[in-house]
């Protein structure tokens, strides 16, 4: 049986070790790949889009030889822009039919694997993370995945647990998403279906309403838990220098990140030695589309593997 087709794009740039691990990975599992992703590294770029700018999009074709695939694989293509992980998103799925071959079609967006980890307040400035939340935005099925630290770039245990949850997550989901680009604005495809917390999650994350947050610690143990957004803070996070009288230069980059602890939360998983698995809401609290806090709630359950229960249910 044919696998779906899954967009692919990060914030460290197309030449990324670590989305090229990930590449790798899911190629040699049968899964046709279009991949869009800056052609710059965009690190802490949120939810930033160019604007009314001439933006270069190439084909690197000059990659896929250097990842050695098995040739008899499924399709894969890769094309760069020179701009932000959202305006990829956004140029692959509206424009996806221009940039890659026929037939291709995005079932699943999978943004990363990035170096280092994205969890707590990260979620408001990491790129890898607002490039699946823009494409949830556009009404598919995201995940964000991260190698949660920087003392090394050995992406093969967080290639592990992110197939373990791509896997889960591509169980019954239609080939083509149903509301892809919101054609029905906020009345959309199973708003208020009646079905139980488990089955809504499923439908809020098929229709983009939910996405989720993977995790993987440096030196991962083997275990996954359900978590929420745990507390990290950093402090010291300006270095001031004199240049000359009257003017200053800064650098921002935290001296000292503090754990606080939270029953449950992503950033205490990852201490834990865990794969953190995050299920998060794409819409503001006050949005007509917002997840109701009960179904997020119930999003905190876990099946015997660690893993949502709403995911493999």
């Amino acid at each position: 049986m044919a696998r779906p087709c899954i967009l692919l794009t990060n914030d460290d740039g197309i030449e990324a070790a670590g989305l090229h691990a990930l590449i790798r990975a899911l190629h040699a599992q049968g899964f046709p790949l279009m991949v869009l992703a800056p052609a710059h590294e965009q690190s802490a770029s949120g939810m930033r889009l160019t604007l009314h700018q001439d933006l270069a999009v190439t084909r690197r074709d000059d990659l896929v030889d250097g990842l050695e695939l098995n040739p008899a694989g499924p399709p894969i293509e890769l094309v760069s822009i020179d701009a932000s992980p959202c305006d990829a998103i956004i140029l692959a799925l509206e424009e996806f039919e221009q940039l890659f071959s026929e037939g291709m079609v995005p079932a699943m967006c999978v943004s990363g694997i990035n170096h280092g980890p994205n969890v707590s307040i990260d979620v408001l400035h990491s790129g890898t993370l607002a490039a699946a939340r823009q494409a949830a935005v556009y009404g598919m099925p995201a995940i964000s995945t991260s190698l949660g630290t920087f003392d090394h770039d050995d992406y093969s245990q967080a290639v592990e647990a992110t197939l373990k949850v791509v896997e889960a997550a591509v169980e019954g989901l239609p080939d083509t998403p149903a509301n892809r680009l919101r054609p029905h604005g906020i009345r959309g495809p199973g708003q208020k279906d009646g079905r139980s917390s488990m089955g809504a999650l499923r439908m809020a994350f098929q229709r983009g309403d939910v996405l989720l947050n993977v995790n993987c610690a440096g030196d991962w143990d083997g275990t996954y838990q359900t978590t929420r957004l745990g507390a990290r803070w950093y402090r010291g996070a300006i270095e001031m220098s004199s240049v000359e009288l009257g003017e200053h230069s800064c650098r921002i980059g935290a001296k000292e990140i503090v754990l606080e602890e939270v029953e449950g939360g992503d950033a205490d998983a990852l201490a834990a030695g865990s794969t953190s698995i995050t299920t998060l809401a794409t819409w503001p609290q006050t949005h007509p589309l917002a997840t109701p806090d009960a179904l997020l709630q119930a999003a905190r359950e876990a099946d015997l593997d660690g893993l949502p229960r709403w995911l493999t249910a």
